[in-house]
């Protein structure tokens, strides 16, 4: 059962309603000053995660293509659209421009990072949900404080990510033997590394289209691969 799976995914939900039901009573100036934090968080999370590389050419020539691709998909524009849309159909959903900007962090944060992406693999191969139990823990409070400032929809974001988390569980088994762990920690490296733009994102140092970014989260097994097969 991916059970870390669904206690992610309740926590951001819960965080998000819990939040934005809450937001009217809690300052603007404490969820400024909180969504910096979660950004200084964010960032290091990111480093940490950068440690783990193998493969410093791999990882960059990831991140090269992967943001090719996503600038020539247009993937953060999209994304935007998709977001303005479902909040002209919704009940009281009015977005404005910071809000959406942070709309779109989170569903960078909570359904691309490294951590969710490889808790929720590691738990469907080997039944160990510890990731996703911390990874929950911090979600709920990003979920809640981003829930004050930007409305219930930041909550809504549980639905997309049960569904990257539950593909990637069933996936699991005939994915994790394919990784060497070089593989997997050039993996993580690429996670870091959007999670850390991200951070500068929320801390106002610095804009990245984060999610321009993501196909390289699925380039970097076939980048790590090939280059651990040169001779060099």
């Amino acid at each position: 059962m991916p059970i870390g799976i669904l206690v992610n995914v309740a926590s951001v939900l819960m965080g998000g309603i819990l939040g934005s039901a809450a937001g009217a009573y809690i300052p603007a100036r404490f969820n400024k000053a909180l969504t910096s934090i979660f950004g200084l968080s964010a960032i290091l999370i990111g480093i940490s995660m950068i440690g783990q590389m193998d493969s410093l050419s791999a990882v960059i020539l990831s991140l090269i293509l992967g943001g090719l691709a996503g600038e020539a998909a247009q993937l953060e524009r999209s994304v935007n659209r998709g977001i303005t849309v479902l909040a002209r159909r919704l009940p009281g959903s009015s977005l404005s421009d910071e809000q959406r900007e942070n709309i779109i962090s989170m569903i960078v944060l909570f359904c691309f990072s490294g951590t969710g992406w490889f808790g929720s693999m590691n738990a469907g191969i080997t039944g160990d949900h510890s990731i996703l139990f911390a990874k929950s823990i911090m979600d709920f409070f990003t979920a809640a404080i981003f829930g004050a400032a930007s409305g219930y929809l930041v909550g809504l974001i549980a639905i997309p990510q049960c569904a990257v988390f539950l593909a990637l569980f069933y996936m699991s088994k005939s994915l994790m033997p394919l990784m060497t762990a070089g593989m997997i920690g050039d993996f993580k490296a690429v996670g870091g590394i959007i999670t850390l733009a991200l951070g500068l994102k929320l801390s106002g140092i610095r804009h990245y289209d984060a999610i321009n970014l993501l196909p390289a989260i699925i380039l970097v097994f076939f980048i790590s691969h090939l280059w651990s097969l040169l001779p060099f």
